[in-house]
């Protein structure tokens, strides 16, 4: 489906305001040198572009003046993966073979920084392509059509998609500590055992030797956390959310929901474990290191959340009561004719009449009985 002029702004501006914002970010971090190399541009379009595509997907069929907050996070996601691919991308240019270090530590390092650098920097573009977004579907009510003004939009129970977001991003984080916990301390092989380690270590921590606690309590309550803040970011995500608009907002949305989750629960984890009395620079250190590793297995999974949450919205979604949606224009029969809907209290009036009135026409536009 093409870009329509009303999205074409929006996408255009996250993707471009990320570019600005990645370059203005190697300039600060380098005071002594201001000069901008041509890698650092390409990795500053190469996250642009991400942003563009994923921006686009998180807009796609979305009517007018609805999925605001969905949008924002999707957006702010889209920034967290077009940093990371900037980063490794980045890191890629001044790899050279045979390499001293590991090359795969490079890497995931490097999608450690520029996940972490989106996760700081995603909101100001979210905001920034919602506002776009909100200035080109500005439209006078009374230019559109009665049976538009009129029709209300499709609803659904928002509490199942929550709970069951919820339950599957805690369950991922808790089976993903499961996997990594059991693959350190049950092998031998420290190479790839290390790497996986790495990428895991923000997930929910198990310890299988003998004499110890499988799962300690405060675990378990790291657990809750991440269900409670996948839950409460899935909420923000459907509201004013069409069920049947678009399933990529929804999807990209709650997959960034995954990706807070984690690494609150890890800065919580480093906070609970390292703060003795007062906060100190170097436990603020370790929470941010914590934070960065974190981001990783949430950016490779946290789409199983989003899809069961897409689902069940989709699923749930429909008419108030169970009325299936009706043109106040006409309906179509079976055969393909068009049959006229008179509203109750009419001379000739149809089944439509039983239709609740919120589903045909508002009050505004209630057409006087015939005496």
């Amino acid at each position: 489906m093409p870009m329509t002029s009303r999205r074409e702004p929006a996408v255009l501006v996250a993707g471009l305001l990320t570019s600005v914002l990645w370059v203005g970010s190697a300039v600060l971090s380098d005071r002594v040198d201001v000069t901008v190399t041509g890698q650092t541009i390409l990795a500053a379009l190469l996250a642009g572009a991400v942003v563009v595509a994923l921006t686009y997907l998180a807009t796609r069929r979305l009517p007018p003046r609805t999925g605001t907050p969905a949008v924002f996070l999707g957006s702010w996601f889209a920034v967290v993966v077009g940093g990371a691919a900037g980063a490794v991308a980045d890191v890629v240019a001044d790899v050279t073979f045979p390499s001293p270090e590991n090359p795969a530590f490079l890497l995931l390092t490097a999608s450690f920084d520029g996940g972490s650098w989106g996760l700081a920097a995603g909101w100001l573009v979210g905001l920034v392509a919602v506002g776009t977004l909100g200035l080109t579907s500005r439209r006078d009510p009374a230019s559109l059509p009665a049976t538009r003004r009129a029709r209300k939009p499709l609803r659904a129970r928002a509490y199942p998609t929550v709970l069951v977001a919820g339950g599957v991003g805690a369950l991922v984080w808790a089976s993903v500590g499961a996997a990594g916990s059991w693959l350190v301390w049950h092998r031998s092989a420290r190479g790839p055992v290390d790497l996986l380690a790495e990428v895991t270590s923000g997930a929910m921590a198990w310890r299988f030797t003998a004499g110890r606690t499988v799962v300690e309590p405060l675990e378990v309550g790291l657990a809750v956390l991440v269900g409670l803040v996948v839950a409460g970011g899935t909420w923000l995500a459907t509201r004013r959310l069409p069920p049947r608009a678009s399933r990529w907002s929804l999807v990209l949305a709650v997959w960034f929901v995954t990706i807070s989750a984690s690494s609150v629960a890890a800065a919580s984890r480093s906070v609970t474990a390292f703060a003795v009395g007062e906060l100190r620079s170097t436990t603020l250190n370790l929470a941010l290191s914590s934070v960065q590793a974190s981001i990783f297995w949430p950016l490779v999974l946290g789409w199983s959340a989003g899809l069961v949450a897409a689902l069940v919205y989709r699923a749930t979604g429909g008419e108030p009561g169970g009325v299936p949606a009706a043109d106040p224009a006409g309906s179509t029969s079976v055969e393909g004719r068009v049959e006229p809907v008179a509203t109750a209290g009419t001379i000739g009036a149809t089944p439509g009449d039983d239709l609740p009135r919120s589903t045909l026409h508002t009050d505004a536009e209630e057409p006087a009985p015939v005496p």
